[in-house]
């Protein structure tokens, strides 16, 4: 978990656009661009959130720009 953690920080330090494809809490795979505005840890849960207001669990996390992190967890 702690290079997803480590690329995310990367990303949200540099600014950069990120495009992040997850799987919602209902089992569906979404996908959305933006920028990584926070990251913090809830009762043992690794949480980002966007600028778009999504707030996204690491382990929910398939695949960012392209680079794929499924069953990382």
């Amino acid at each position: 978990m702690s290079s997803i953690k480590d690329y995310l920080e990367e990303l949200m330090d540099l600014k950069r656009v990120v495009t992040i494809r997850f799987r919602t809490v209902d089992g569906g795979v979404t996908e959305l661009s933006g920028h990584i505005v926070k990251m913090e840890n809830v009762s043992g849960r690794e949480i980002i959130e966007t600028d778009a207001g999504y707030v996204i669990g690491a382990d929910q996390i398939l695949e960012i720009n392209g680079q794929t992190f499924e069953n990382i967890c």
